[in-house]
């Protein structure tokens, strides 16, 4: 949610598009918990790790750049704090999804370390061209030259870090490719260096309270 999220190259503006493709994607979760973290110069928690997606669609149009305490884009803080959100659920297995413009350079370094055996994918909003920040009220982020700034996404950086990841880059698109192609690969179980069936597999909950 930094400020760059509001530039325009991506209609209606980048954060708008990043809610109906993260609405979409709950949509297409079959099982398993999923948690809704945000970030900006740093990050928080809106839905913690949940089997209820309906739950997590109702927050979404509350995300705006605005709500932010700090600014910047520190997507460090954001990749640790869901990490822990794993970890402390007990889950040796798990996604992280980026839907961002763009990756600090000291994160992009140090992701594989942080991330041991859980992945991260990039869901890539904007476009290399750019577009100015609109600011609230009227008029457009300027430096501190007076001139107007260009949010760029940095593509390259982006698809090293899905790389890193071990998980997948990809750009958001006008239809429902993006969204199907991610959906396909949270949707796909990974273990002992096979892709199974979700469909074939269930969670078993071990039950060790007494009958009543």
């Amino acid at each position: 949610l930094s400020a760059s999220m509001d530039a325009a190259d991506i209609k209606p503006s980048r954060i708008a598009k990043a809610r109906y493709k993260i609405a979409d994607l709950l949509k297409l979760r079959k099982d398993g918990q999923t948690a809704l973290l945000v970030y900006g110069g740093d990050a928080f928690t809106v839905t913690p790790l949940t089997g209820d997606t309906a739950t997590i669609a109702s927050q979404l149009e509350a995300l705006t750049t605005d709500i932010m305490p700090s600014p910047g884009t520190d997507t460090g803080i954001a990749i640790r704090k869901a990490i822990d959100l794993l970890q402390q659920a007990g889950l040796a297995q798990g996604h992280i999804l980026l839907v961002t413009d763009g990756v600090d350079a000291d994160s992009a370094a140090l992701v594989e370390q942080w991330l041991g055996a859980y992945r991260l994918s990039v869901l890539a909003v904007g476009t290399p061209e750019g577009a100015p920040i609109q600011q609230a009220g009227s008029g457009f982020v300027k430096d501190s030259n007076g001139g107007i700034v260009i949010a760029r996404l940095d593509a390259g950086t982006l698809a090293a870090l899905a790389g890193k990841g071990k998980g997948i880059y990809q750009a958001v698109t006008a239809g429902d490719d993006d969204v199907d192609r991610l959906g396909k690969f949270f949707n796909t179980v990974t273990g002992d260096g096979k892709n199974q069936d979700s469909n074939l597999l269930l969670q078993q909950w071990d039950e060790k309270g007494p009958w009543l």
